[in-house]
């Protein structure tokens, strides 16, 4: 029985020897298993009403929630969208931003802007920026092209309407017209500095098909232009 304590002390003191060992590697391993945590403040922005070509602007906020650096490696928009800037590296428990600009020229209606967001974080790889917008035409069109058809010796006319919504004058100029001699055209006021009427017409007799455009000049910054389509495909 007298051997039986020294035994016991040994095996105490092993076992602590093992607990002390162990603890700093097993404090590390925890440490080792952060990770960063991406939330974005908001994920969708809807700019409401919008004039057509405006250049819009907005910036989502990025926050890092996890122990970990949160790293942005990509940041992908549609076609019709371009990113100005983004924090590609953000500290735990920082904040970042992506800044996101459209020109919303030749929109026109409900239209929706997608940008897609590429991080380190293991649980949200890829998150998606949602822009909307309502684009009002400031320059309203009946058409943007007028076809003639039928018989080549035979004079049609075609019209297209030109007006606007906003407290703002609209003046049209013609600038530039590519099918003299086979297609004439006319402007008429039929509201003050408001709307118009362009009227085309054929000229009878031509041999072959055409395709051309009148394109006319505007005082109105949004969209300064405008170009209206002329077709022609007749039958022998």
């Amino acid at each position: 029985m007298a051997r039986t304590a020294p035994v016991r002390s040994i095996s105490l003191l092993a076992a602590l020897c093992v607990f002390v060992l162990c603890a700093p590697e097993r404090s590390f391993s925890i440490a080792a298993q952060g990770t960063p945590q991406m939330v974005l403040k908001r994920q969708i922005h809807d700019f409401k009403d919008v004039l057509e070509g405006e250049i819009l602007t907005y910036t989502f906020e990025v926050l890092n929630q996890g122990d970990e650096p949160l790293k942005i490696e990509r940041v992908k928009p549609d076609c019709s969208c371009s990113v100005v800037h983004f924090d590609s590296v953000i500290p735990p428990k920082g904040e970042g931003k992506i800044t996101v600009k459209i020109d919303t020229k030749g929109f026109d209606g409900p239209e929706r802007w997608v940008v897609k967001v590429f991080s380190n974080d293991p649980k949200w790889k890829e998150a998606v920026l949602d822009l909307r917008a309502n684009v009002k035409a400031v320059i309203i069109l009946s058409g943007t092209a007028v076809l003639f058809t039928g018989k080549k010796n035979r004079a049609a006319i075609r019209e297209i309407e030109v007006s606007t919504d906003l407290d703002r004058p609209l003046i049209l100029t013609p600038e530039q017209f590519t099918l003299s001699g086979k297609v004439t055209y006319s402007i008429s006021e039929i509201e003050k500095e408001r709307r118009y009427k362009v009227t085309f017409q054929n000229v009878p007799g031509q041999r072959e098909n055409f395709r051309g455009y009148l394109k006319l000049k505007t005082q109105v910054a949004e969209k300064p232009e405008i170009t209206l389509w002329i077709v022609g495909r007749f039958d022998e």
